[in-house]
């Protein structure tokens, strides 16, 4: 693959990324807030963003399984983000006639447009078996940066205008999305072997590697995945405004940027197994630095740290995972990997939440489970480091 090769396919990948993230936020970022505008109680509200999760969660591996067994990425990709298009121009209308296919609707988005996501993983870490300077960080800052300017773009539109509105913009930008993909390339294979879904499971998990990277990533994945939720709980208890919730998490979303462009840099400097100790590590000091922060200024300038921690683990684990996985599996093993890593835990970070502030703790006092979940990650990085379990660059 010549360098004017890789050069498009970054460049192609770039654009799909940040199409399809911009195209995202227009529903996640705005998700509760829209059903409460449509009469929906907070709490119904939140439920119905958990089952969403769950549904996430359990259809991305049986997509990745797809993929490897009789569709490519690419054509999948295609498909969905086209459905996603029409489910999103049809959502405001589904929340006008009723709650039941207001849900039927966001069912739908979870189980196509949603799916993306991991799949557009799986393809990129496939380009990259071909050709290790196929850049996922590139890639994948470029989308983090789409999300952040489509927050404040989709805020100025839903003042100005409607919900509706917000969500016709998202529709027309998967359509962009769908027409990125359709012209971009697919990631080779060799002929399809009849793997079974237990025999191609079996194999993933098999991989020690994959389990190393699994556990490691699910425990500082859970550590971070409250982050929001409590940043909007800890910043009035300071005695913050909602502005300053919105500094932090606009700091939280700029931060990943410069950071997921650096992956490549960053591995070739480190290499995977500082990066995943240094990760750990950094993870460690943050959500301590939380625990003991006693001002929303303090607080605010914490969230710098999200680009030395997700934004860095994600963009390695990507690449690791194109070192490690074997081909007839790769999207399989990316999915269940992205399902593991944000519905999952978001799900379990949720539960845990809610439980301990039910009980009467303080949302401050909650970080220290998760800080425990950090530390049991970085622990665990450091013994494969000790024990040479992880792949060398």
């Amino acid at each position: 693959m010549r360098n004017t090769e890789v050069r498009r396919i970054n460049i192609h990948g770039m654009v799909l990324q940040f199409a399809f993230w911009f195209g995202i936020c227009t529903y996640f970022s705005f998700t509760v807030a829209t059903l409460v505008d449509h009469n929906w109680t907070a709490g119904n509200a939140t439920m119905a963003i958990t089952v969403m999760s769950a549904v996430v969660m359990f259809a991305q591996p049986a997509f990745g399984y797809a993929s490897d067994k009789f569709i490519s990425e690419k054509k999948l990709c295609v498909i969905l983000l086209i459905a996603g298009s029409l489910l999103f121009f049809l959502f405001p209308f589904a929340l006008r006639h009723s709650n039941v296919l207001a849900i039927a609707t966001m069912v739908a988005i979870s189980v196509t447009v949603v799916q993306v996501n991991g799949l557009m993983d799986a393809w990129i870490v496939g380009l990259r078996q071909e050709n290790e300077n196929i850049n996922y960080g590139l890639m994948r800052g470029t989308g983090a940066l789409a999300f952040a300017v489509s927050a404040q773009v989709s805020g100025i539109i839903t003042v100005n205008f409607d919900h509706a509105t917000r969500f016709w913009v998202g529709s027309a930008f998967f359509i962009i999305a769908a027409i990125a993909a359709f012209t971009f390339r697919r990631a080779k294979r060799e002929p399809r072997k009849q793997n079974s879904v237990f025999g191609s499971f079996k194999k993933i998990f098999s991989c020690k590697k994959y389990q190393l990277l699994m556990v490691v990533s699910f425990f500082l994945f859970l550590s971070n995945a409250p982050m929001i939720t409590l940043i909007q709980l800890l910043i009035p208890e300071f005695g913050g405004s909602t502005a300053q919730i919105g500094t932090a998490i606009a700091i939280m979303a700029s931060t990943e940027v410069p950071f997921m462009f650096m992956t490549a840099f960053l591995i070739r400097k480190f290499s995977y197994k500082w990066l995943f100790v240094l990760c750990g590590m950094f993870y460690v000091m943050r959500l301590t630095l939380m625990i003991f922060v006693t001002d929303v200024t303090g607080l605010i300038l914490v969230q710098l740290l999200q680009g030395v921690t997700f934004a860095v683990i994600l963009s390695v684990s990507m690449s690791y995972l194109s070192r490690i996985v074997e081909e007839e599996v790769r999207g399989a093993a990316v999915t269940t990997f992205a399902a593991m890593s944000m519905p999952m835990t978001g799900i379990l970070a949720n539960f845990i939440t809610s439980r301990l502030l039910a009980a009467g703790f303080s949302a401050q006092s909650t970080l220290v489970i998760f800080a425990a979940s950090a530390c049991i990650g970085f622990i665990i990085a450091i013994y494969g480091f000790v024990r040479g379990l992880w792949v060398e660059n």
